[in-house]
């Protein structure tokens, strides 16, 4: 059934998309969601789950089950200093701190962004990945339903998401990379 449920796309990758009418399904509790993570980790070597910004039960869950999770913040004030709230969350959480990695997003995008320095600062940690801005690209990959690698393969920013894929696949040896 739930295999059935996931939309295939031409590349490969499959994708589980919300329901076309919320009203017409039961609330998914954070069991059911673990169950279902469950699942397509068992059938899947990779999971990719984007979460709200809320915070709520069902994020706490896959965040629990989650083996990294990715931090994603700008070079703004208020950017960072909700990375740093973030931060702060997952060390009162057991279990998340260690499994944080920061990404900052849209580089580029301001002459007046903060510092990369004074981010790490800021943040008290490395950063794991910079993704540049290209706000077209991404807009016109999304517009046209494909993959960036697709619309745009030697984009820049196409290149660091790869590139970040690379770095969190940890079973792809260095040789591949």
């Amino acid at each position: 059934l739930l295999k059935r449920s996931l939309t295939k796309h031409e590349c490969g990758a499959f994708l589980l998309p919300r329901p076309v009418e919320m009203e017409d399904r039961p609330p998914l509790g954070p069991d059911e969601l673990r169950r279902v993570i469950s699942l397509l980790k068992a059938t899947f070597t990779h999971l990719v789950i984007d979460l709200s910004k809320s915070y709520t039960a069902l994020d706490q869950a896959a965040m629990e089950i989650s083996d990294v999770i990715l931090a994603v913040t700008q070079l703004d004030l208020p950017s960072l200093r909700n990375a740093v709230r973030l931060m702060q969350y997952f060390k009162r959480r057991e279990g998340l701190q260690e499994k944080v990695k920061v990404v900052i997003n849209r580089i580029g995008l301001d002459d007046h962004e903060i510092s990369m320095n004074k981010a790490i600062e800021t943040l008290g940690g490395e950063i794991f990945a910079q993704i540049p801005n290209d706000f077209a690209t991404m807009v016109e990959a999304r517009n046209n339903g494909v993959p960036l690698i697709t619309q745009a393969p030697k984009a820049k920013l196409t290149k660091s998401i790869i590139q970040l894929a690379q770095s969190l696949d940890t079973t792809t040896s260095d040789e591949e990379k």
